[in-house]
């Protein structure tokens, strides 16, 4: 088992986000005491992340950019949302945002992910479509002196952890595949960074020609180490079963990958199993299907 994680630098930008005023547009900056005003740069300055293989550190914005699609920024007064800026990893500027915020104290969460996110409270984050996918995360509180410099640095930590399964050869009629997990959940709490609640998660994969079942799963953990059972069961084109295995007391934990690999179409308990976070990487040579929920 690896342990790794390493700290990235990124250029700040110092140029305000066009529309951040109009995003504000139902949260109650307006009804929070009136006050000076400062126009405040949040950057993401370090985030979880593991060497390449080569045990070269990437450019950070390129890897900001190939782990998140999304990222929002929110500010909180008294348990409601007083700003929140969004960015797509399109823009010029992913990673740094600028807004114009009320010199108050605030209560600061902000989410990066390949999926987007919703942001209703610090402890109730969920993925937007439901489904949860790699996401970063920070929470902390911001005072009026804070934000008096105009820029505030973010680092971030990976909230997932992944379960992935590969098995041997896939019989021919073999169509459709479902892993359902119990013990985890898709809500994260960041003053945490646990799951706020847990669920049975079930995603589905869809196989024609492929040679073997080759899939996983990402869901927020509702404790640093975990144990959690997965239901995996293979389908032919009728949806009849053509085999089912538990895998009980499997151990998870955020930023790390549980990888089963063994003989599920023939021989039952004979499997390798890894619990790593160095693994990440690999993600970029061979992608991890996710199914659908």
């Amino acid at each position: 088992m690896a342990a790794c994680c390493a700290a990235f630098a990124l250029t700040a930008c110092e140029n305000q986000i066009a529309g951040n005023e109009n995003q504000n547009d139902g949260l109650i900056a307006d009804l929070l005491p009136s006050t000076d005003m400062q126009e405040v740069t949040f950057n993401i300055v370090n985030f979880d992340k593991v060497l390449t293989e080569m045990g070269v550190l990437a450019d950070t914005r390129a890897s900001l950019s190939g782990n998140a699609t999304n990222l929002k920024v929110a500010l909180f007064k008294d348990g409601s949302k007083a700003y929140e800026i969004a960015q797509t990893s399109s823009e010029e500027n992913f990673g740094t945002v600028t807004q114009n915020v009320k010199l108050l104290d605030y209560e600061i969460v902000v989410v990066a992910s390949k999926v987007e996110m919703t942001i209703t409270s610090p402890t109730d984050i969920r993925p937007t479509a439901g489904k949860v996918n790699d996401t970063f995360y920070y929470y902390g509180t911001l005072t009026a002196d804070d934000l008096k410099s105009g820029a505030v640095e973010i680092s971030l930590k990976r909230a997932v952890a992944m379960f992935e399964l590969t098995t041997n050869a896939k019989p021919t009629n073999v169509k459709k595949f479902v892993l359902e997990m119990t013990g985890a959940g898709k809500q994260l709490n960041t003053t945490t960074g646990l799951a706020a609640t847990t669920e049975k998660i079930t995603v589905s994969f869809t196989y024609d020609t492929e040679s073997r079942v080759h899939c996983g799963m990402l869901v927020f953990l509702p404790t640093a180490s975990t144990t959690v059972t997965v239901v995996a069961t293979a389908y032919d084109a009728s949806d009849a079963v053509v085999k089912s295995f538990t895998f009980n007391d499997v151990q998870m934990k955020p930023n790390y990958r549980t990888q089963y690999e063994g003989n599920f179409f023939n021989v039952d308990g004979s499997w390798t199993v890894t619990i790593d976070n160095n693994a990440w990487e690999k993600m970029t040579e061979e992608p991890i299907p996710y199914g659908n929920d």
